[in-house]
This record gives structure tokens, sequence and C-alpha cells, in this order.
């Protein structure tokens, strides 16, 4: 780096289950300079999920990664990019489960792509739902078991870190008044997004 050389920002990766609105913090998180992709499913983030590195090529060029592309990885990514903040969205268990249920009958994995991109896709969303949830499909039991584990497992991995964790409930309500000050940067007019 040459002098006059701004430092590496920071990586931000938001480590949320899905229907959790990773979607919509990574819109936000866009909003407040952050550039992070959400669910990366090409050919790069593929051979990395095969690797098992979490060397995530897009990380050149990108401020960070968000949704279950982050969730088997968060330990590596916190050591490949010390300082780094993570976001774990939550949502009421209860309704997280219906809307997963929704979300799984109208996004098979039992489908026949016509592309190699769309395969490519499509065997990105087969490993992950493996890696993250045990299967390809939606068990209710084994889906509450999964968020409660997950919720867990990344609080005690982040025990005495709040400067480095923030829990945000964006399906409730939360958004850039506690989003925009973990980061330290200001809070932007306007609404937080809600992206489906």
């Amino acid at each position: 780096m040459t002098p006059d050389a701004a430092p590496p920002r920071r990586k931000v990766f938001c480590l949320g289950l899905s229907r959790t609105g990773t979607r919509s913090v990574a819109e936000a998180l866009r909003t407040l300079g952050h550039h992070v992709l959400h669910y990366p499913s090409d050919r790069a983030a593929l051979d990395t999920l095969h690797r098992g590195d979490a060397r995530f090529p897009h990380l050149d060029h990108c401020a960070g990664l968000a949704d279950i592309t982050v969730v088997p990885y968060y330990p590596q990514l916190d050591r490949l990019w010390p300082g780094s903040r993570f976001v774990l969205t939550l949502r009421d268990e209860d309704d997280w489960l219906r809307s997963c249920r929704t979300h799984w009958a109208r996004h098979p994995v039992d489908t026949t792509p016509t592309t190699e991109k769309a395969r490519i896709k499509l065997e990105v969303k087969r490993f992950l739902r493996a890696a993250v949830y045990g299967g390809y499909d939606f068990h209710e039991d084994r889906f509450r078991t999964v968020h409660r584990h997950h919720v867990d497992a990344v609080r005690r991995y982040f025990a005495g870190r709040d400067d480095d964790l923030l829990l945000l409930r964006p399906c409730a309500g939360e958004g850039y008044e506690r989003l925009a000050p973990f980061l330290g940067v200001p809070t932007p007019p306007g609404p937080f997004p809600h992206v489906g």
C-alpha cells in the first residue's frame, strides 16, 4: 500500500438464515456505502463452496456477502478478514418457518436446468441447502433445530465481541437506526428497504 492509499475497508457479512431479511440488509448496506453481494451463485461461488476454504474471489471487489452463503463459513471469514463486522438477522421463529415453507415450495431443487448458468445456480442452491439445513426439502422440525442452533452458535462465537456482531430484526421493523451506528456511518434519510 502506498503512503497515500486509503486502508482497505473492513468487510461486512450478513450471516442470517434464509427468509430473515438478508436481502433487505444487503440493500441497506449498499445504501450505507458497502457493496455487499446477496447469495452469489456463479461459478466462482460454486468453486469456493467445493473447496470449502471461504476464499470467495468476490471479496476482492465487494465489501461483503449476505445470506446462507456466509453461514457455514463465518468463522473462516472472520479469520480471513480481521476487523470485519457481522450482522445476524433474526425473525420470529414461527413466522420464519411459515415463510420458509412457502419459499421452499416455490423454489424446489428437483428441476432440470436448461442453461449452464441455471445449472450452476441450482448446484449452489443444492449445496447450501444441504450444508445449512441438512437436506434439500423443508422439514419443520429440522429447520427449527437449525434455526436455534445457528443463533446460539453465532452468539457463542462472538461472545465478548459486541463491536463485531449486530443482532438485527428487520422483519420486526429494526433498520438504519441500529445498522448505521454499528458501522459508524450516518443514518440515511428514507425508509429501510424491504426486499422480498
